[in-house]
């Protein structure tokens, strides 16, 4: 057994060794799944019990405290009329990571329970549901949450969407080896390596600290200089070590855009367009030229890009086998898309109603309508087999 990826495994097989009351190998089991995760209150209360049997009410009572936890799900309570599509949610207790979903789950048309699976009970049933969504999303930082969600649905009948099996393949070191066979894509290489073996050849590239998103402790190296200044400033033993492909158009400006493709199709989200590499929507440079842009972007996806980087888009999308992911990416000069993420840890941006570009509300609006009609559609066919 792979104990980096079978927690709830080590927690029922301590669980059939506490019901064969031989507590003591029970407890070595118990250990083991909580160094795993941490924060499994489960774990940690069904420990505590088993030390009251062994005498050690001290130590029992710093379990019991470790594991005061809620343990059912949250409910969001249907609003609407008629009968509601039941949602399950399966999230984890880490910050980051995580999809975001709240539009999507209108209450209008679903009453939807959220659980975290490390504060459940994995001898429970899941709460009643018609369709599960995984928010789980960071295989990079969330491996042993996502490994607890594919037990949790082992033997559960109703469709999933974004399964937890496939989010493993869209890690950051992961998934760019998978779309270099796609024609027309341009996926920067990746490595994990350990911040000593990390030298000032190839340049430029980049270093991010694993485990973090927007653009948190990332920097672009292009000196052995600046080399030894970011791996003083970024934080972690081990870093992503990414090719830099340089995206910038003959206007000097670099455009990242965002797409997200949801069961096949691809909706944009928005554009962000600034002069400098570490481009996100919150720190683009976005003036009347811009906005009207990324209107153009919204307005026609296929229109805007064209074919040859549409129809890469949404091969990228499929790749990752997954119901509803993201795909920030980039225009080559020779008209190539270059992917920067593909994954499902991205999150769709909803302006006001009075915001000053309505077009950016009504491709979000556009976005979660068309999850929607695809959870109902999944359902059906279910209910039609």
């Amino acid at each position: 057994m792979n104990e980096i990826e079978k927690p709830i495994a080590l927690f029922r097989k301590a669980q059939a060794l506490y019901r064969a009351r031989d507590f003591e190998a029970a407890a070595a089991e118990y250990r083991r799944c909580i160094a795993l995760v941490p924060d499994f209150a489960t774990a940690h209360m069904r420990y505590a019990e088993l030390l009251m049997q062994l005498g050690q009410a001290d130590a029992a009572l710093a379990e019991m405290r470790a594991g005061f936890r809620p343990i059912s799900g949250q409910v969001a309570p249907f609003r609407g009329s008629g009968t509601p599509i039941r949602a399950l949610q399966l999230g984890s207790s880490s910050v980051q990571g995580q999809t975001g979903t709240d539009q999507i789950f209108d209450p209008q048309l679903f009453e939807t329970t959220t659980i975290l699976v490390q504060y459940w009970d994995p001898e429970l049933a899941l709460p009643a549901h018609d369709i599960t969504f995984n928010l789980i999303a960071d295989p990079d930082i969330d491996a042993p949450a996502l490994a607890m969600a594919i037990e949790l649905l082992e033997s559960d009948t109703a469709p999933v969407l974004n399964a937890p099996r496939l989010i493993a393949h869209t890690s950051r070191v992961a998934h760019p080896l998978r779309l270099q066979t796609i024609p027309d894509t341009i996926a920067p290489s990746v490595r994990l390596l350990p911040r000593t073996e990390i030298e000032a050849v190839d340049l430029p590239f980049l270093l991010r600290s694993p485990g973090f998103h927007n653009g948190a402790h990332f920097e672009r190296v292009t000196t052995e200089a600046e080399l030894a200044a970011a791996l003083a400033r970024l934080p972690g033993y081990e870093l992503l070590q990414i090719e830099y492909v340089d995206t910038t158009a003959d206007d000097g400006r670099i455009r990242k855009y965002r797409a997200m493709i949801v069961d096949g199709t691809p909706y944009p989200a928005h554009l962000a367009i600034a002069r400098h590499w570490n481009i996100h929507y919150f720190s683009a440079e976005m003036g009347a030229a811009e906005r009207a842009e990324e209107i153009d972007y919204l307005s026609d996806l296929r229109a805007h890009l064209g074919d040859r980087v549409t129809d890469a888009l949404v091969a990228v999308g499929r790749s990752t086998e997954l119901d509803y992911v993201g795909v920030d990416f980039a225009v080559s000069l020779e008209g190539k898309l270059v992917v920067f993420e593909a994954n499902a840890a991205m999150t769709v941006f909803l302006p006001d109603e009075n915001a000053a570009t309505p077009e950016r509300r009504a491709a979000a609006m556009q976005i979660f309508s068309a999850t929607q009609r695809m959870i109902a559609q999944r359902i059906a066919i279910r209910r039609s087999r």
